[in-house]
């Protein structure tokens, strides 16, 4: 009995003493399980003075505390085997242990204003690619709550009518679209699974971005006739084990599909290395299909969501010569300026179901956009010449891109950057800018010059 004390008494010891042995005191220290930042310390520069002092020491205390990690996956773990329940994760369980994330929450879905300033926006880029006589197209993939509705768990009350909705203000607006939601569930019908079982749930796998850039290459093809039309044949398809899920430390034990093109590539994303991107959405990159190039398949500007990032990349870059890629969302609103460089012979927007909400896209600033028309179309107006007040001009510049922001007295229905050629300007919260490559600007020895359209008149700033 007294052995039995003695070992008691020393393992509840050793579970004070280990956990404040094993404290965490590294500055910005980041979760393993949950992929979190740890709780800075409650003193000093870092400490967050709004917060109670009070609070600001538990949290740290209870985030710092040694073998915090292992006792929450512990914690997962058991929650997981005995009760079926996803704890510390943003995702829940369905039936037949279908994990479900996006698109399935009130806060995921989208608003009528938020739909109606993409729509709004989509109709621009449409036009803008109409009178640049290059083809458009939208493609709107769904999430997996949309696919595999019958296997949400029954205290969802999923409702897409928004989707409904947005879809029909596409047709009110002639938009070339393509929705991916029957195609995908049509796959799944024959037997393939287009999501994962529980592995990043939020996008389709790389089964189901095969099947929904083929259905979208399909339509486009119909205006751009020499792009190539992807076969199954043409990569060779693996599994990969994933043993947690993506962004949190979660157990799982899941094979998922791997499709490896066997026609080569090569990224010349260096050469943009300071492009001017969204600061939350700044993924890009730029494909060179030599194979395809050689085929006389088009240059494609994508403008894409963060599943096709991580999927379907690889289907437009075997599809295309040339495939410049562009994180979408915020991106997208200022697609003059990305085809100003890039000079793209079709143009791509992709979204997925769920992505139509503030946390995606700035609904303010897509207010009212419009896109500049062609520039034919009014430089036979009457002109009037207008001497730019200094400071109005304001250049941002780094070895690779030069952004010019007219700071304009006054909105215009439209305005051009003259150097050399016109390049078009977008209206942002300061004036207009435009991007272009430094190169270019600096080989340009004339004075800039600016062109503004309004009430049928032309205004030639210098």
């Amino acid at each position: 009995m007294k052995g039995v004390k003695v070992f008691t008494i020393i393992m509840f010891t050793a579970m004070l003493i280990v956990p404040l042995a094993l404290f965490n005191f590294k500055p910005d220290a980041v979760s393993e399980i949950d992929n979190s930042k740890l709780a800075p310390s409650p003193v000093g520069s870092a400490a967050n003075k709004s917060v109670d002092f009070k609070d600001r020491l538990e949290n740290y205390l209870s985030d710092r505390i040694g073998l915090r990690d292992k006792m929450i996956l512990g914690y997962t773990v058991i929650n997981d085997v005995v009760f079926r329940k996803m704890v510390n994760t943003p995702y829940i369980y369905g039936k037949d242990s279908e994990v479900f994330g996006a698109g399935i929450t009130e806060e995921q879905k989208g608003s009528d204003e938020g739909y109606i300033a993409i729509a709004d926006m989509i109709q621009q880029m449409q036009e803008y690619c109409k009178h640049k006589k290059v083809p458009f197209l939208f493609v709107l993939d769904p999430s997996k709550a949309a696919v595999l509705t019958q296997k949400l768990p029954s205290s969802v009350k999923y409702d897409r009518s928004y989707v409904d909705k947005f879809l029909e203000e596409l047709k009110k607006r002639g938009i070339n679209y393509v929705d991916n939601t029957q195609t995908l569930i049509q796959t799944k019908d024959s037997g393939k699974a287009v999501f994962n079982k529980k592995y990043d749930v939020d996008s389709f796998n790389e089964t189901g971005a095969y099947y929904s850039t083929l259905n979208a290459l399909k339509k486009l093809k119909a205006t751009s006739p020499k792009l190539h039309i992807n076969e199954e044949s043409e990569f060779d398809i693996t599994t990969e084990t994933k043993t947690s899920l993506s962004g949190v430390k979660y157990p799982i034990n899941e094979k998922i599909p791997v499709y490896t093109p066997k026609t080569p590539t090569k990224s010349i994303a260096d050469k943009y290395s300071g492009l001017m991107l969204d600061s939350t959405f700044h993924s890009f990159d730029y494909v060179i299909n030599d194979t395809r190039k050689s085929q006389g398949c088009p240059k494609a500007l994508v403008f894409q969501g963060s599943g096709m990032f991580r999927y379907g990349h690889k289907f437009l870059e075997n599809a295309f010569g040339e495939c410049v890629q562009i994180h979408g969302y915020k991106n997208a609103a200022n697609m003059p300026a990305y085809f100003n460089l890039f000079k793209p012979q079709c143009v791509i927007f992709e979204l997925e179901d769920y992505a139509m909400t503030s946390n995606y896209f700035d609904f303010d600033s897509m207010k009212g956009i419009k896109f500049n028309p062609s520039y034919a179309k009014v430089k036979n107006a009457p002109k009037e010449d207008v001497a730019m007040s200094y400071g109005q001009l304001d250049i941002k510049k780094n070895e690779q891109f030069t952004e010019i922001i007219w700071k304009a007295d006054e909105r215009y229905e439209a305005a051009w950057l003259m150097m050399g050629k016109e390049f078009d300007l977008v209206k942002t919260k300061e004036g207009y800018s435009v991007i272009v490559p430094t190169a270019e600007r600096e080989k340009f020895t004339g004075k800039l010059q600016i062109i503004a359209y309004k009430d049928g008149r032309r205004y030639n700033f210098t």
